[in-house]
């Protein structure tokens, strides 16, 4: 059976082979682009095989964590905004929670079994789909790396690469929410940390940051760093039992915003709202509520919407040119405390362009491909 890439490559080649021709024979000026040609050849193809009618068009698989979160909602707005702009088809697929493992290695590998165009893939872990990527590199399919990235090492084991990564430094998300700490505590006091799950860069990374800024303030202590796993319940009960044994501790950094939420209510649980700074990660609606309504310090935005929509852009880009490899992208991400809230609310959830260093799109133009 002939794969739905194989296919579309057949068809670019007709069609960027035919150009020439078209012009040396007084056609207009201006050219198909390569969706339309696709559209054109594949609709023939289609009529003479199969007697259906309709354009094959190109089909990028998408694979977040879990819907359930907000975060990743925003992640499938911006990968459905991409796909509509290029007029090409999306299927965002997920699982139920942000620790099933082997459940999204099963999503990534039925994709690669399903000859999508491209994959883009937000992993769980820094290696738990490295097993489909090598999958996918042996039938060619392009893999766009977002969110967590991946483990080298266990790249090489496997033979396996990725095309291009599409994410912001969890590091300097991890430095933003420090140097805020640190200066709203005025280089002094207890704080504890909810961290994520075990074995995810998000949260190695966004811990490093935290202590590489801490040790310029020496009496800022941790004084309890406990695992959360992403889940709000559990970051409740770790945040209430840090505070019942550490009455003078003064801020709360949760890895996410899910967890912050589960935080700051233990906080006004324990009759302390305005008393224990909770700060979370990600740039959820729900986070910013919270920071509206007092509960909450701060986020930090990790520009979900924009890598999404950025990922897609280099999928298709992989490939319509036909590229093995594409420039990694690295976004910044933006610390959204109540002094910046309002004017972040206003795009949502799009991130405002005069706040972010995100305005330039690495992957556009593409070859064919027009917005």
């Amino acid at each position: 059976m002939i794969s739905r890439r194989s296919s579309f490559m057949a068809v670019l080649a007709l069609a960027t082979a035919c150009v020439p021709l078209l012009t040396a024979c007084g056609e207009t000026a201006s050219t198909p682009t390569i969706a339309a040609s696709v559209s054109q050849a594949t609709s023939t193809t289609s009529n003479n095989s199969s007697g259906s009618s309709g354009a094959k068009k190109l089909k990028i698989g998408y694979i977040v964590k879990t819907l359930s979160n907000p975060f990743w909602q925003t992640y499938e707005k911006g990968a459905r905004a991409a796909a509509s702009d290029l007029g090409v088809d999306i299927d965002v697929r997920d699982v139920p929670t942000e620790d099933d493992i082997k459940g999204q290695l099963d999503v990534a590998t039925a994709m690669v079994n399903q000859d999508y165009d491209a994959i883009v893939a937000a992993s769980i872990t820094n290696s738990n789909l490295v097993p489909a990527i090598a999958a996918a590199n042996k039938k060619g399919i392009p893999w766009i790396v977002v969110s967590e990235d991946q483990n080298q090492a266990v790249l090489d084991q496997n033979k396996a690469t990725v095309t291009a990564k599409v994410r912001l430094s969890f590091y300097d998300e991890g430095v933003a929410v420090g140097e805020y700490i640190a200066k709203q505590l005025q280089g002094k006091g207890e704080v504890g940390i909810i961290e994520g799950l075990s074995g995810t860069s998000a949260t190695t990374d966004r811990l490093q940051g935290v202590h590489d800024v801490f040790q310029k303030s020496p009496d800022l202590k941790i004084v309890s760093s406990q695992p959360g796993d992403w889940d709000r319940q559990k970051a409740h009960d770790v945040a209430a039992a840090m505070i019942q044994a550490n009455p003078n501790i003064k801020a709360i950094i949760a890895q996410n915003d899910t967890m912050g939420l589960g935080a700051a209510t233990a906080v006004e649980q324990a009759g302390k709202k305005g008393q224990i700074l909770v700060t979370g990660d990600d740039g959820t609606t729900d986070a910013y509520d919270a920071i509206k309504n007092g509960s909450m310090a701060a986020t930090v935005d990790g520009v979900p919407w924009q890598i999404a929509y950025y990922s897609v852009d280099a999928a298709v880009k992989s490939v319509a040119e036909q590229s093995k490899t594409l420039p990694n992208d690295s976004l910044k991400p933006n610390l959204v405390t109540a002094d910046n809230l309002a004017d972040v609310m206003k795009t949502i959830p799009k991130p405002p362009s005069n706040m972010f260093d995100v305005n330039k799109n690495p992957y556009l133009p593409i070859k064919g491909f027009s917005k």
